[in-house]
């Protein structure tokens, strides 16, 4: 972009009233770039709206400052991500106990498959043997060594499923941190809806915030909704 060629103020009281005031001291830089390209009506007309700005911004920022709630926006700024890496951190937790459990599940389901399958035959074997009109002491020994390999199989399929249940069981121990983590984000959540009532309380004239009831944990519920009303008494308030 060419360098905005310099134009003089002499006759131009809308150039003068930009320099002259606050958002010239502000955005002087910008202000050079629009008197190459901007027609001085133009000028003028943004230039007044920009000052009426600004002014808007100063005096929110001082009624901010003098209610205090600035201090309180900044704590609400710092509190918000805080509860929004605390609710990240419970649900990476919660996923990789899930996966875990899920692995070990997938891990145990092939000697569950098999156990029941071998069972299947040794139990079709010894029908076969029971509907023999003789059976033959060899024969019978076979079918008992066949279900003798089948109970010790089982007895370390079932040890190993003990300890499967033991590990799931122990993945679960997620709970307790993020409980402990969950109560502090409540907290947090309790501390800025405190705030926030503070603050509108305050600025619709109201001695004190609405009482809480006390009664079951869940999702609160307003008994009234804010409505564009309250929104548009609260700009007035301002000064908007």
């Amino acid at each position: 972009m060419p360098a905005p060629v310099p134009i003089p103020l002499t006759g131009r009281p809308a150039v003068d009233q930009v320099r002259g005031g606050n958002l010239w001291r502000r955005h002087g830089t910008v202000h050079q770039h629009l008197t190459g390209v901007l027609p001085v009506s133009d000028l003028s007309s943004g230039a007044d709206a920009l000052d009426h700005l600004d002014d808007r911004v100063q005096r929110l920022s001082a009624t901010l400052a003098e209610l205090g709630w600035d201090s309180a926006i900044r704590q609400l700024l710092e509190e918000i991500p805080d509860a929004r890496e605390r609710l990240r951190y419970v649900g990476q937790m919660t996923e990789d106990a899930a996966m875990k459990v899920l692995n070990m599940v997938d891990a145990t389901q092939p000697a569950c498959q098999a156990a029941a399958r071998d069972q299947g035959k040794l139990a079709d074997q010894l029908d076969a043997l029971l509907a023999q009109p003789a059976l033959s002491a060899e024969a019978a020994r076979t079918a008992l060594q066949s279900a003798s390999a089948l109970l010790r199989q089982g007895q370390a399929d079932a040890s190993s499923q003990a300890e499967t249940l033991t590990s799931i069981m122990l993945a679960q121990d997620f709970q307790d941190l993020s409980g402990q983590v969950i109560k502090k984000v409540v907290a947090i959540i309790g501390h800025a809806e405190e705030q926030l009532s503070r603050m509108l309380a305050q600025s619709s004239g109201e001695a004190t915030a609405p009482s809480r009831s006390e009664g079951l944990q869940g999702p609160q519920v307003p008994d009234k909704a804010v409505g564009q009303a309250d929104v548009d008494d609260l700009l007035a308030s301002l000064g908007f």
